[in-house]
């Protein structure tokens, strides 16, 4: 039966890229993805229209499937009609709505972030699944799957009332002379690299600030600029720095290729190392976004080489938890541990309370993954004790809700309800209006 309320095949998008050598894919996953991508019909070899699809409700399926783009508007609609469908109780449909309010949130922002609405998502399927499979007495990954399959789709993750940007007056941006520069932005600039030539620094801090006001197409123009004339004076690590500038920007834009394409060259055209990790980093996310195992765990490894070499142990440490986590993803335990615990020593090297609370907190989630709640707690908690130490309120408000929903899966509510009372205090000192609400929201549930 539950199998029936999903709208049929969902197409993955293509990330190939033409000027990079993309290395195929394991035989175990394209075992998976072919699973995922054909539960429900896998002779299948086109996607239906969505005009005659409707749920067992019958509402209409929100997303066309012979669309390219999918808008998470769509996605949610689609969701909450899913929970609707399957018949889930109150105190179901409140958790999960919990996560997809989390999802509109962020997807109101200016600039989405693609991970935790796809972090949310995931949870609020994992949460249908158990409820699926409590009912049926049966192991189901449906909702999952499902979830998995639209993102390999390609996704606007920005609601359409947010598509208008205001345009900033162009006098707030004009290009400043070199006794103009603020500390800050001097900073910043010798941070990544000094250029000798000073029309070159004016003309990357005129391009940083458009990026900096969410103005892409100037911003792009403006790098655009910069490049050609980074080339022609010889200055081949601005034109690295600017790969890795325009590669962010077309990341923000879900270009794939594009931005591939760019952390590839700034990889291969500076001698900063840190430039280097990072940039392997970014191409790793995506892969890993796209379900790419294999050239994600090489990029990721490249990026723990490359920081290594510039003794950066953040960036390291970074690179070692996301190993970790295409590792969770893919249930392989042994593994995963093993990157975390390595994770976990060089974090703990940093002597940073943030960077330990962050690698903490990524830890916990990838054993929640691998269905480990006593270690993903212990996590949670070392998480929890790092932003204490340092006043981060956000993140600790987070990391006891966190805790809150292991919690919930040991079946121990009264300990649950504790620690989503700490996480209201924690929000309480913040200015995060969203975060306030969505806990006083889950309290009230109890």
């Amino acid at each position: 039966m539950y199998n029936t309320i999903y709208p049929g095949y969902v197409r993955p998008y293509n990330i190939g890229i033409t000027n990079r050598q993309v290395k195929p894919k394991s035989d175990d996953e394209k075992n998976s993805q072919s699973s995922k991508s054909t539960e429900n019909n896998p002779e299948q070899e086109r996607p239906r229209s969505s005009a005659n699809s409707y749920f067992p409700t019958g509402e209409k399926v929100a997303i066309d499937y012979t669309k390219k783009t999918i808008n998470i508007e769509q996605v949610l609609t689609d969701f909450k009609n899913t929970t609707n469908a399957i018949g889930a109780p109150d105190d179901i449909k409140s958790e999960v709505s919990s996560y997809l309010s989390l999802v509109l949130n962020q997807a109101q922002k200016e600039r989405p972030n693609q991970q935790i609405i796809q972090s949310n998502l995931k949870n609020a399927s994992q949460i249908l699944d158990e409820y699926i499979t409590n009912t049926l007495q049966k192991p189901s990954k449906v909702v999952e799957n499902w979830v998995d399959a639209l993102f390999l789709q390609h996704i606007n993750y920005k609601t359409q009332k947010n598509e208008e940007i205001i345009e900033p007056k162009e006098e707030n941006i004009t290009l400043p002379q070199e006794d103009e520069q603020t500390p800050q932005e001097q900073e910043a600039v010798e941070k990544i690299y000094i250029p000798e030539d000073k029309t070159l620094k004016r003309m990357f801090i005129q391009a940083k600030k458009y990026a900096a006001i969410d103005n892409k197409e100037k911003a792009m123009d403006a790098f655009e600029k910069v490049l050609d004339y980074a080339e022609t004076i010889g200055e081949q690590e601005a034109c690295a720095i600017v790969h890795y500038e325009k590669g962010l920007l077309h990341d923000g834009l879900n270009e794939i290729e594009e931005a591939l394409y760019n952390y590839d060259n700034a990889a291969k055209h500076t001698n900063n190392n840190n430039i280097k990790a990072k940039a392997h980093i970014k191409m790793g996310k995506i892969y890993d976004d796209y379900v790419k195992f294999e050239p994600a765990f090489n990029h990721y490894c490249a990026a723990v080489s490359f920081a290594g070499e510039a003794d950066n142990l953040k960036l390291q440490t970074q690179a070692l938890a996301d190993i970790a986590q295409i590792h969770s993803e893919r249930y392989d335990k042994e593994s995963a541990m093993k990157f975390m615990k390595l994770s976990d020593i060089i974090a703990d090297e940093t002597k940073d309370k943030k960077v330990i609370g962050l690698i903490s907190s990524k830890n916990g989630k990838n054993c929640e993954r691998l269905s480990d709640n006593q270690q993903a707690l212990k996590y949670y908690t070392t998480s929890a004790k790092s932003f204490y130490d340092i006043d981060d309120n956000v993140n600790l408000a987070k990391k006891y809700e966190s805790a809150a929903d292991v919690m919930l899966k040991f079946g121990n509510r009264q300990k649950a309800k504790k620690l989503l009372s700490k996480a209201f205090k924690a929000a309480m000192q913040t200015e995060d209006k969203n975060l306030k609400h969505n806990i006083t929201n889950r309290i009230a549930t109890f």
